[in-house]
């Protein structure tokens, strides 16, 4: 199972700009990926279990263990080049 989680807040600019774009692509291109949307704020404690100190952040999991995180400045492209690595095996 893949999913990604992608952490955001209301006033990270950058994620309200990413977010829609990002999600629409992986819906499109991986409709079987989970994915989970994060807003830190709410999610104090979850958001700090995930070692999370900036934003955004993008962690793409394959059968519960991390195994890529995109990190502040990431592209649609390069998220979806890696999901489809992750999801061909």
């Amino acid at each position: 199972m893949i999913e990604f989680l992608y952490f955001s807040s209301k006033t990270c600019g950058v994620c309200k700009v990413l977010k829609p774009k990002l999600l629409e692509a992986i819906r499109e291109n991986f409709p079987k990926v989970n994915i989970r949307v994060v807003d830190v704020e709410e999610e104090v404690e979850f958001t700090g279990q995930s070692m999370v100190f900036t934003l955004p952040v993008g962690i793409l999991k394959a059968n519960g263990k991390e195994m890529h995180r995109f990190v502040r400045s990431f592209s649609v492209y390069e998220v979806l080049e890696k999901i489809k690595r992750f999801s061909d095996n």
